[in-house]
């Protein structure tokens, strides 16, 4: 089973950022102002000996492939921030493509949803996605192209993989149809399509919408199952998490919501999809509240033995996305903290 780990690439500057954001802003600002709020409420979290790294450094780039390696992780996924010619956050993986001696696999999930100010309890839009027409494919394919001709970029049956985050937009069959002749014009077999399934509608709605060329199905994490699990709620659990929200939005009640991760896993352990279009996925904890504050989540840490029950569940499957290895204002990293060390790495090594 090949597992990859989703990057984020926003751990330098960039003009834009610092234009909305402040001067000098880069995702570690939102980790490093994170506070405690509520009892043994843990932030903010803190890289391993002080390694506020940039992504501009390729000794960082040759560190994080090291650990790859060590830790037994088959390469990393990059989101690919790319609005109809308009690029952001795209440096570091383009750094990657001139370091060939950095030998790093890795592949692309095109992040295509707009972006938009909501840290603050706003909706403003920043970047809106749109995505033109074959002129404008064929730029974008341009691009991609120079990655999916490099050898380190991950293939299946010599298809560039390329992954989806959103699926429910106008152009995406004709789009993809089109990616794919090209791919195959270039001397590929096609192209390895994977789409993201969110569990804001059913999976049978899901694979109703799904491109006529799609190769698997990503399950994301832990949005699936957080959301099924939800949904599952007995009446006392539901009404009580409808009083603490509306409580919240008035502003009388800062703590945020708190979801347990054991239970999470114990759901998602005995509900978990098979077949051979099922792309698993999988998370270690998860608190967003260094962008969101008392409006953010959390979900607490699973005990180990329940990772190992999963994995011993797919252990025949050919794929587990890992979300994420350096998430950090989302509490999903599985880089090394000093408050965890190496743990989740660990456990990833041990589980091979």
């Amino acid at each position: 089973m090949k597992k990859y780990a989703i990057f984020l690439p926003q751990f330098h500057e960039i003009e834009e950022n610092n234009e909305w954001w402040g001067k000098g802003f880069t995702e570690w600002v939102n980790v490093k102002r994170a506070k405690a709020l509520y009892k043994n409420h843990c932030q903010p979290k803190h890289p391993l000996n002080n390694n506020y790294y940039n992504l501009m450094d390729k000794k960082v780039a040759e560190w994080q492939t090291s650990l790859l390696n060590e830790y037994k992780i088959d390469g990393m996924i990059y989101y690919h921030y790319y609005f109809n010619g308009k690029k952001l956050l795209e440096k570091p993986v383009e750094n990657l493509l001139l370091w060939k001696d950095i030998k790093q696999p890795f592949f692309f999930c095109w992040a295509n949803h707009s972006w938009v100010r909501s840290w603050n309890g706003t909706s403003e839009m920043l970047m809106e996605q749109s995505y033109g027409k074959k002129d404008d494919w064929e730029t974008h394919f341009q691009y991609l192209l120079k990655f999916f001709k490099d050898e380190r970029y991950e293939k299946v049956n010599n298809k560039p993989m390329f992954m989806l985050f959103r699926s429910n937009f106008e152009e995406k069959e004709e789009l993809f149809k089109y990616f794919n002749v090209r791919c195959r014009e270039e001397g590929f077999n096609g192209l390895y399509l994977i789409e993201s399934y969110h569990g804001e509608i059913t999976i049978d709605q899901f694979n109703d919408e799904l491109c006529s060329i799609t190769s698997l199905i990503y399950y994301r994490e832990p949005a699936v199952t957080q959301r099924l699990a939800l949904a599952n709620r007995n009446i006392t659990e539901r009404v009580i998490g409808k009083g603490q929200s509306l409580l919240r939005k008035a502003g009388f009640y800062k703590k945020p919501v708190i979801i347990d991760g054991n239970r999470l896993m114990r759901w998602k352990i005995n509900n978990e999809p098979m077949g051979d279009k099922v792309g698993h996925g999988l998370w270690f904890e998860w608190d967003n509240t260094p962008r969101h504050k008392h409006r953010g989540y959390i979900i607490t840490p699973y005990e180990k033995k329940y990772f190992q029950e999963y994995i011993n569940l797919i252990k025949d499957e050919e794929f587990l996305f890992l979300n994420a290895w350096n998430e950090w204002a989302e509490g999903m990293m599985i880089e090394p903290t000093e408050e965890n060390g190496y743990k989740y790495l660990e456990w990833i090594k041990e589980s091979n």
